[in-house]
């Protein structure tokens, strides 16, 4: 059954709805991965058009940095205002710098990141690749013993991988300069007092968190977004269905991941 048969099922009990989406979500954990283990084989073998990767690369990366650079900038604004206020209320205006700072590395960084190449990448790839399924392009490209995975996938993941923590150093480093400004205008905080903050909290290990973080974000927005568009079948309104589940899926288990990750490499200062 497709994703629009579901879809049009009516009058679903409680179990029979948990049921059916249950099922759907684990079918398509099990594509993700099944697509991960395939691309991972056709990138040892060297089976990689570089070509078609730094095409992908202006496409992930280079027309990601205006909507990356705005989300970053007023997240930096509001986290760093409302860390500003509370923390002169306490007497600790020193500390704001690297409150900010920690929190943009570990966490907002990779998240905005993420979350923007989920939303506006994911889903056009998403919809394109469904495009090509109902219109029979890939069945076209097996008939001509092309590797599906190896021709669609493998540019876009390996384009992925270079250009998401590429943008996620891009967000952090635009929302610590939001966040030296609003310091300063809501705090009075000199920009080096907060700088010299950021030097004596953040170590190396937090970027070895924050890159971490983008590469698994990386993984799950091509990976999820791959799987949904090559294994779904119908019409034009499954193109949509499938772009819908590719943004929710990929935005989902980007928050579900920062959670394990954070907490898996969380250590006391």
């Amino acid at each position: 059954m497709n994703v629009t048969a579901q879809f049009k099922r009516l009058a679903l009990t409680p179990q029979e709805m948990f049921e059916t989406w249950f099922g759907s979500g684990l079918q398509l954990c099990g594509q993700t991965i099944i697509m991960f283990v395939l691309t991972l084989r056709c990138i040892i073998k060297g089976q990689i058009d570089w070509s078609e990767v730094w095409r992908q690369c202006y496409f992930i990366g280079v027309n990601s940095f205006v909507v990356v650079a705005i989300t970053a900038v007023f997240t930096g604004f509001a986290m760093s205002l409302q860390i500003a206020r509370e923390l002169v209320l306490f007497g600790a205006d020193t500390a704001i710098g690297g409150v900010v700072s920690l929190a943009l590395i570990r966490e907002i960084g990779p998240i905005t990141a993420g979350v923007m190449v989920a939303g506006r990448v994911g889903s056009a790839i998403a919809a394109e690749l469904t495009t090509m399924m109902v219109t029979e392009q890939i069945d076209a490209l097996t008939v001509m013993r092309i590797d599906p995975v190896q021709f669609l996938v493998v540019p876009r993941y390996v384009a992925a991988m270079l250009m998401v923590p590429l943008l996620s150093i891009y967000a952090m480093f635009i929302g610590l300069l939001a966040g030296i400004n609003i310091a300063h205008i809501a705090a009075n905080l000199p920009p080096e007092t907060f700088m010299d903050s950021v030097k004596q909290t953040i170590l190396d290990r937090d970027f070895t968190v924050h890159f971490i973080k983008a590469g698994i974000n990386a993984t799950l927005v091509i990976m999820f977004s791959c799987a949904i568009g090559l294994h779904t079948r119908g019409g034009a309104e499954d193109v949509g269905i499938a772009t819908t589940r590719s943004i929710v899926w990929t935005m989902t288990m980007i928050f579900v991941f920062n959670y394990i990750v954070t907490s898996l490499t969380y250590a006391p200062r």
